[in-house]
């Protein structure tokens, strides 16, 4: 008869479907809205400082708008997920347990984030773009008394900048989400006896 010991064997906790698709769609809304944000910084904002004061206040306020239907989904989602994950995790303190926990946190303060440092700069722009609804686009006196830091073109840089945060708080929140998630495989001995001959038959 001969044995053959074989270690290392690979398993992670099973899940159903519905599990399954929760985890995979609070990953994929965070990547999302962190690639959103990101997008909005860096690709967004530089083509629309090309445009004409009363031109880029009205476009600036057509992307908050669309941001107040988007974004608040997409944070409240991804948090919930997360936090049921930490949750229904049974071992607390676990590293599953507290990356989870860590992502939700992380995501959830999308909000007081943008409340605090967003939002001020938000509502100067959404002023500007009423006032400047019915200005002509070849005015290029429209501000000529506005402080430099307090134009539309220096405001929606600004905002651009401070957005950023919202991408930096998105895209950990992703990470450490899918650390747990692939932290959920866990290397464990196994066994696996070859017996020959009457070994085979319980002897």
């Amino acid at each position: 008869m001969s044995n053959l010991m074989s270690q290392g064997t690979f398993y992670t906790t099973d899940m159903g479907t519905p599990l399954r698709i929760a985890q995979v769609l609070g990953l994929t809304t965070s990547a999302f809205l962190a690639g959103k944000t990101f997008a909005v910084s860096f690709g967004t904002v530089p083509a629309l400082l090309h445009a004409p004061v009363p031109l880029l206040a009205k476009q600036i306020d057509d992307v908050f708008q669309a941001d107040l239907i988007i974004n608040p989904v997409l944070v409240a989602l991804g948090t919930g997920v997360f936090g049921y994950f930490a949750y229904r995790d049974p071992n607390r303190g676990s590293p599953a347990h507290i990356l989870y926990t860590t992502s939700s946190i992380l995501l959830a303060s999308v909000f007081p984030y943008s409340l605090l440092f967003l939002h001020p700069i938000t509502e100067k722009l959404t002023r500007k773009a009423h006032s400047l609804s019915c200005a002509s686009l070849t005015d290029t006196a429209i501000e000529s008394g506005v402080a430099k830091e307090e134009t539309t073109h220096a405001l929606v840089d600004k905002w651009a900048t401070v957005n950023l945060g919202r991408t930096v708080l998105s895209t950990l929140a992703a990470v450490t989400a899918t650390w747990a998630a692939v932290d959920r495989l866990e290397v464990v001995p196994a066994a696996v006896r070859l017996g020959g001959g009457a070994g085979r038959m319980g002897k």
